[in-house]
């Protein structure tokens, strides 16, 4: 039996506007042994899928502590997530066991790639500058960057870009990655670049993923996909089919849409 990476029971997410209004962004959320939908397990590659303004980045947000749930718990890696956390111990667990991968890429745009890719480890303060020198060379390297950990943000490509943002989420070793659209603005040949990366460090490293999309191309690489609508998941779609047997079909399949 899988072991859970993230439980989820009965979370419930509302925004209290200035004029009094209330706006329920998730309702009654559960992942859990007990329900319908199992728990994220680790080393699972889970897609969070739906229409705009169902709760996908709610969600994903909760997942990462970065947001509070208003009613409900979550257990992320045996730890128990609710309202009486404090922001220490969040940051912390933000720091050294989630990683993050966002859309706009949030590169700091003074430094070169191998300095955001340090950043992280300077602050977690565990490596001597060598070691954390030598982590940033290695990570830029296996995302194919290894000539380019000189270059600023802006001399590099948006793909480029996305992946030295995977490489810095990566810079810990957190055993969840929590994605945002990480696609979302590149072309089809660089989706395929990054998603294959984000497969392998999934499948060769055993990180626990939940991806939102709203690209539908993408949804070969999961393991599960969970729908959400208004707030509620409303169904869920397992892949049955090996991922890497199919990669080549989704490949061949992107390139003739871009002819």
């Amino acid at each position: 039996m899988t072991v859970p990476a993230i439980v989820i029971k009965h979370l419930r997410k509302e925004y209290h506007l200035p004029d009094g209004e209330v706006i329920t962004a998730l309702n009654d959320i559960h992942l859990s042994d007990d329900s319908d939908f199992d728990p994220i397990g680790q080393g699972e590659f889970v897609m969070l899928r739906g229409p705009s303004g169902g709760g996908k980045t709610s969600l994903l947000n909760i997942l990462g502590t970065i947001d509070t749930l208003t009613q409900g718990n979550i257990e992320i890696l045996g730890h128990q997530i609710d309202n009486r956390c404090t922001d220490r111990f969040l940051s912390n667990l933000r720091l050294r066991q989630i990683g993050f991968v966002f859309q706009t890429f949030n590169l700091l745009s003074t430094m070169t790639a191998l300095e955001n890719v340090e950043l992280p480890m300077a602050i977690a303060n565990e490596l001597d500058e060598r070691q954390r020198r030598e982590r940033a060379l290695e990570l830029l390297a296996m995302v194919g960057l290894r000539d380019r950990v000189n270059h600023l943000p802006s001399e590099l490509s948006g793909g480029e870009q996305q992946r030295v943002t995977i490489a810095r989420a990566l810079s810990n070793r957190p055993q969840i990655l929590l994605m945002d659209e990480p696609t979302g603005d590149l072309d089809s040949s660089n989706t395929i670049d990054v998603m294959d990366l984000i497969l392998r460090i999934n499948q060769q490293d055993k990180v626990t993923i939940v991806m939102v999309t709203h690209n539908p191309d993408v949804e070969c690489y999961a393991n599960r996909l969970l729908y959400l609508e208004d707030g509620v998941i409303v169904k869920q779609a397992v892949n049955k089919i090996q991922v890497p047997l199919i990669l080549q079909d989704y490949q061949r399949y992107l390139s003739s849409k871009d002819q």
